[in-house]
């Protein structure tokens, strides 16, 4: 198995996914017991001999590990297409800038996947795939929304298929729970009493876990989804910036007074990014932490947690907001076919394989190696499907009701630049900075970002 470095799958919520309940090996098949019309593959092997290069990076991720195994040489979809996939591993930290390289040059690659929040800037690079998804009668209403809005370009085309995703969910210790007859709260609201309530019974814990450092827009993570439940946004419908609203600046304060204010979290946090903070939970210094579903498997394991920890966190959908609608801030990596691809059917046949749903669920119930275990699957089907789990404590049906109401970033092209001006000003009001001003200043920034690109004069 290849192995990435742990920062970087951190930062992109990718993980491989130790110490999982005991060995199980749920959703097991025998290699080749299926023929390829099971899969919605083509039958009589037309693209036999294709061998096609797939740029990804992270194949540390269980889910990336077994789905390699299982399309490379001498694998079941050799044995059932003849095509065989080769596996890029590019650092993440360089993905980015190598897929807008090869979409724009001539790519020697045929497939990609892509961070969401990163599509706009090559999706005109992207083969539609809208005649072929209605051709094999794919189930797009399987997916949820979220996903397929990060998936469809600006002319409406859907240029990739969902493969890996995650929604944010809390986590939280059942014991402390449980000693202190607390039900689970369900708005951030709720969190901050609860939060209030622990600390007051548990000196020395935090009663919740946040991040406010510089790394990756990591320190959006729960602001984002506060500033939408409050019924704010980042960009209004022609792309202007709206979140130092009214109710941008009430969900913002509430997010700065949860460590400058309020005080339930731990100081440093003005540092953490997600690592530093789902430690806090962890190593038992924090009772809450939101963040991404694939983190359940963590703590259940014992070299990760503090013994009062292992096989002891809880789980539900991510909080919303008193009086709105939860809003789920969901994370999608879209699989796709470069338009100068000189294999797009042979490469249509690799997408159909490995996001088809009993793949997905064979992989998602797969125990048999802990070291690639990975509770990530991405069709509503294969999140509700008992196996999956079962093999998996239940945390695929809470991701998907998180996911019935989840959205992703905004999908233009001058994301990376907004989510440097948006971290940067978070932390900034972290450490002392007023809101309401720091938002105006922020909301400057961001105007003149988008008028530079051409989104509005």
């Amino acid at each position: 198995m290849i192995k990435v470095k742990a920062g970087v799958r951190q930062k992109v919520g990718l993980a491989l996914g130790l110490g999982l309940f005991g060995v199980l090996t749920l959703g097991a098949l025998p290699v080749g017991a299926q023929g390829a019309s099971y899969y919605g593959l083509k039958s009589g092997k037309p693209y036999n001999g294709t061998k096609l290069k797939f740029l990804i990076c992270c194949l540390g991720a269980g889910q990336f590990t077994q789905l390699a195994r299982m399309t490379g040489e001498g694998s079941e979809f050799q044995k059932l297409t003849g095509i065989t996939a080769q596996w890029e591993n590019t650092p993440y930290e360089g993905l980015q800038q190598k897929i807008l390289v090869e979409a724009t040059t001539g790519s020697t690659y045929d497939v990609v996947a892509w961070v969401d929040s990163w599509g706009e800037a090559f999706k005109n690079q992207m083969l539609p795939l809208d005649a072929r998804i209605k051709a094999d009668k794919i189930n797009m209403k399987d997916y949820p929304k979220s996903y397929i809005q990060a998936s469809t370009d600006s002319a409406g085309n859907v240029v990739g298929l969902p493969f890996r995703g995650h929604p944010l969910v809390l986590f939280y210790r059942k014991d402390v729970f449980a000693d202190l007859k607390l039900p689970v709260p369900t708005t951030w609201q709720g969190v901050i009493k609860t939060a209030k309530l622990i600390q007051q019974k548990q000196p020395g814990m935090s009663g919740l876990s946040t991040m406010y450092g510089v790394n990756a827009g990591q320190n959006l993570f729960s602001w984002t989804s506060m500033l939408w439940g409050a019924g704010g946004d980042i960009l209004d419908k022609t792309d202007h910036p709206v979140f130092n609203s009214a109710k941008g600046v009430e969900a913002t304060q509430t997010y700065i007074d949860m460590i400058r204010k309020d005080k339930i979290t731990n100081p440093a946090a003005t540092t953490f990014g997600e690592p530093e903070s789902s430690t806090e939970l962890l190593q038992g210094r924090a009772a809450m932490w939101v963040g991404w579903w694939w983190y359940w498997s963590r703590f259940s394991d014992p070299k990760a947690v503090s013994k009062d920890v292992l096989n002891n966190v809880g789980f539900a959908p991510a909080p919303g907001w008193t009086g709105g609608t939860p809003q789920n801030y969901a994370l999608i990596w879209p699989l796709g076919i470069f338009k100068n691809s000189k294999h797009a059917d042979a490469g249509w046949e690799f997408i159909k394989y490995v996001t088809n749903t009993e793949i997905q669920k064979r992989v998602a119930s797969n125990r048999t190696n802990l070291a690639e275990a990975d509770n990530t699957i991405v069709t509503f089907s294969g999140m509700n499907d008992p196996k999956v789990n079962a093999a998996n404590g239940g945390i695929p049906k809470v991701g998907a009701a998180a996911l019935r109401t989840a959205r992703t970033l905004p999908q233009v092209k001058t994301w990376a630049e907004i989510q440097s001006v948006l971290e940067v000003g978070i932390n900034q009001m972290s450490t002392g900075a007023e809101v309401k001003p720091t938002l105006d200043r922020m909301a400057k920034d961001v105007d003149a970002i988008q008028k530079r690109a051409g989104y509005y004069k």
